[in-house]
């Protein structure tokens, strides 16, 4: 049987009981001689209580928290993936044959980047390899965004255009941690099998949210490892996303394997048009898209059919829907470079 933690309530009636039962005085009631000493007693106990409690959830991957996970999974060989730094390029226009050195800094408000090699001004500007001079998300910036040089170059405009700065992420999330400890639990290291090339995947970047391996794809023997970003704008990850699961995942394969790579996913999208829906209205739409959406984040995998059945369940259990009928007749096949997304739904006229 389960041992039951008492109230504070339930101990604070035992204690009272036991010193007057021991000392013959009131201990129950304020005034009584012996009340301050069950208060404390009382509330020493259940510190106490709270305490076990505590100790009791650190001896579980579920249940620890921050500090005590971490020790749990470092002692299987798991470790807190670091935050990672923003890299990319931008363009810098200027006169040709200006020349910008490895190390020039650039600037957005206080982030600050550098270049990591020089270039050329050719055809009226250059392309610049950058990365940001700190780690964490904040470092990742969209296209078009500018950023200033920190000093004058000859030849040379003070702002650059960014063409990609991705891959800045923070240290690693903690459930993202235990979650990984939990499967590392489940299917321990084998010598390169397809669990082992999923976990290596999942701990190259903080970013990485679920990864698949497929098997002798390139031939014989070789492996190619396909990974997404649910949690970022794209699922498909960033160039910095892939060199980073690739460069963890050979220093962690097997050597003399026939070949390995880190595949790109494509999106494909699932367009459907519905020739009736009962009733129709924006709520009801809003609810179905929103089950659609969950049916593809959750189900969805590369090289998976889709099947027509799940979309019609998913659709149906939207809140407030009663009926409808769409324009799809078939399973939705895919191959494993591509992943399923939602596309555009076209409703009734």
């Amino acid at each position: 049987m389960a041992f039951e933690k008492p109230t504070l309530s339930e101990l604070s009636t035992r204690i009272a009981a036991d010193i007057e039962l021991a000392s013959g005085e009131k201990a129950s009631g304020r005034g009584d001689i012996y009340y301050p000493f069950a208060r404390a007693l009382t509330a020493t106990a259940h510190g106490l209580h709270m305490h076990l409690d505590y100790n009791r959830d650190q001896l579980f991957d579920t249940t620890a928290d921050e500090e005590h996970l971490v020790k749990r999974a470092a002692d299987m060989g798991i470790y807190r993936t670091a935050s990672q730094r923003a890299a990319g390029t931008a363009t810098v226009s200027g006169t040709d044959g200006a020349q910008i050195l490895e190390g020039e800094v650039l600037a957005l408000g206080d982030i600050l980047y550098i270049t990591r090699d020089a270039a050329v001004v050719t055809d009226g500007s250059a392309s610049l390899p950058i990365r940001a001079v700190n780690a964490g998300s904040a470092g990742n910036q969209p296209a078009g965004t500018t950023l200033r040089l920190q000093r004058t170059i000859d030849g040379v405009d003070t702002s650059a255009a960014v063409n990609e700065l991705a891959g800045g992420a923070d240290i690693e999330d903690i459930e993202h941690l235990r979650e990984r400890l939990q499967e590392r639990r489940q299917n321990p290291p084998m010598g390169g099998r397809p669990s082992d090339y999923v976990q290596w995947a999942k701990a190259a970047h903080p970013d990485i949210t679920r990864a698949w391996c497929f098997n002798n794809e390139d031939g014989a023997g070789t492996v190619v490892v396909r990974v997404v970003t649910d949690d970022l704008e794209s699922r498909i990850p960033s160039q910095s996303h892939m060199d980073a699961v690739t460069a963890y995942i050979d220093a962690e394969r097997p050597a003399g394997m026939a070949g390995y790579r880190t595949g790109w996913l494509v999106e494909v999208p699932i367009n459907i048009t519905f020739t009736y829906l009962l009733p129709d209205t924006q709520d009801v739409r809003d609810q179905i898209e929103a089950e659609l959406l969950d049916l593809i984040a959750n189900e969805v995998e590369p090289g998976k059919t889709l099947p027509l059945s799940r979309i019609r369940e998913a659709i149906s259990s939207a809140a407030g829907e009663q009926d409808h009928a769409i324009d799809l007749d078939a399973d939705i096949p895919s191959a494993s470079h591509e992943l399923l997304a939602l596309g555009t739904i076209t409703w009734p006229a």
